[in-house]
């Protein structure tokens, strides 16, 4: 599925990432090879303008200014011209956009950067819409920073799951948790998800947690959606046979 054009053009962006600093939004960059990779979480720190005289505005005439929002786990390399791809949710969907670095500085939590603001924002298209149960299923299987975890569905773009609910205060409604590995059938991916909703089991000894995957292959998302739904599909006529 190809990933549609959200936003373009000088005026929309600028007020965009004005309206995210303000509003504290969240972004993510992945950090790593296809192998291994992690996530790093960066809040918009400023947004620069400086207009130059006698032109039209252009991207060239505002900076984005990007800080770490937490202490990662990991050696985040980050070097001038370095091109990043930066992740965010938006809308209740995942969008990104891409950016060759300017300047890096030090934080006590690490590197941060700053990037001209980008020519768009695209949205990758929804793959959540068609979930699969996998509470009786023994080929899907997820873990959480090496722990297992109980999966109650899953679909091309997230997952519900039950936590201890000692994870509780672990746990917060639109940040990420990361060192997901997730195996469905022969399907296997590393990820970082963001919770989009959170709420109390009725045993009172889970949470049941709403998971958006942010994937670190390049495929995986188009990969496990054809799955889940020829894995759905085959449930369907198995249930017909049934019936």
């Amino acid at each position: 599925m190809k990933d549609e054009v959200k936003m373009s053009g000088f005026k929309d962006l600028y007020q965009f990432f004005m309206t995210a600093k303000a509003r504290k939004c969240s972004f993510y960059i992945s950090f790593g090879d296809a192998a291994d990779q992690t996530l790093a979480d960066y809040r918009l720190q400023e947004v620069v303008y400086k207009p130059a005289k006698m032109k039209k505005p252009s991207s060239n005439d505002v900076t984005l200014v990007l800080e770490p929002l937490s202490q990662p786990d990991f050696k985040a390399i980050i070097e001038t011209k370095s091109e990043l791809r930066v992740e965010f949710f938006h809308e209740g969907r995942v969008h990104y956009f891409d950016v060759e670095v300017g300047f890096v500085n030090a934080s006590d939590l690490g590197l941060g950067f700053s990037a001209k603001l980008p020519e768009q924002v695209s949205m990758k298209q929804r793959r959540d819409l068609l979930r699969l149960p996998a509470t009786r299923d023994e080929q899907i299987n997820m873990t959480i920073g090496g722990q297992k975890v109980d999966v109650i569905d899953v679909s091309g773009g997230g997952a519900s799951v039950l936590m201890p609910q000692a994870n509780i205060y672990d746990v917060e409604v639109g940040k990420a948790i990361k060192h997901i590995e997730l195996n469905v059938d022969g399907f296997s991916a590393k990820a970082s998800g963001e919770v989009r909703h959170l709420r109390a089991h009725s045993n009172g000894l889970n949470l049941v947690v709403g998971l958006r995957f942010i994937f670190f292959g390049l495929n995986d998302e188009d990969d496990l959606l054809h799955l889940v739904k020829r894995k759905s599909a085959s449930l369907s006529r198995k249930e017909a046979m049934i019936a």
